[in-house]
């Protein structure tokens, strides 16, 4: 068991690694273009690969949700990325999303014990919720303190908790399409990590607070 998780840890920061360089040079410092290209990549590798695993083709599920997840979300993400206003918005739920994703990770591995939802993610814990939540509150301090954003900390705490509530939903949303269609991961895509959807499941859910809020943000931000 202890080879099977150092190993799949070894994946894991194998794949985030050359791929998340990849992901966020070209989201820095390339033309928004690029970065939908991306987004819209993904996209259909979860629907041409990865949507049918959790509803065959054949049955009206597949086209009724889909529209709405995940085609809807990644639409909102391409709509924010090419409007220079909201650029910097992405930057900032990417960043709480993969820190709250990580740190879960990690203390969950580590010192997690008490299940969330057992029946519909059983690896899911309250003591990597809470490490993943840290997590994304110095991810948020860092990233304000690097742009020169001045807030106090109850703003980073609570701005914090919200967002990883969103994506601690989308993953469970994820985790419950997983159980019923009984498979462990939407894909293989990512060695460590399992499929796209894994990895954005709680980004899907975030991005609706982001995108109806984005105005309000821009100004606060």
């Amino acid at each position: 068991m202890h080879l099977q998780l150092t190993s799949n840890f070894i994946k894991r920061i194998i794949t985030i690694t050359t791929l998340g360089f990849g992901f966020w040079f070209v989201f820095l410092y390339l033309p928004p273009i690029y970065f939908s290209g991306i987004l819209l990549a993904i996209l259909f590798l979860i629907i041409l690969f990865e949507w049918k695993r959790f509803f065959p083709i054949t049955k009206p599920w597949f086209w009724i949700i889909m529209p709405f997840y995940p085609i809807l979300p990644f639409a909102l993400l391409i709509h924010l990325n090419h409007l220079a206003a909201y650029h910097d918005l992405l930057l900032i739920l990417f960043i709480l999303v993969f820190s709250f994703d990580t740190g879960g990770y990690v203390v969950g591995t580590l010192f997690g014990k008490h299940k969330i939802y057992p029946f519909i993610s059983p690896h899911k814990t309250w003591e990597g919720a809470a490490g993943g939540y840290i997590f994304a509150c110095i991810g948020l301090a860092l990233l304000f303190w690097e742009q020169g954003i001045s807030k106090p900390w109850w703003f980073i705490l609570f701005f914090s908790f919200i967002v990883c509530a969103l994506s601690l939903a989308g993953d469970l949303f994820e985790s419950w399409l997983k159980r019923r269609a009984r498979i462990k991961d939407s894909g293989n895509f990512l060695p460590g990590h399992g499929g796209f959807l894994d990895r954005f499941d709680g980004i899907l859910f975030a991005v609706f607070f982001f995108y109806f809020l984005r105005d309000y943000f821009v100004k606060l931000f």
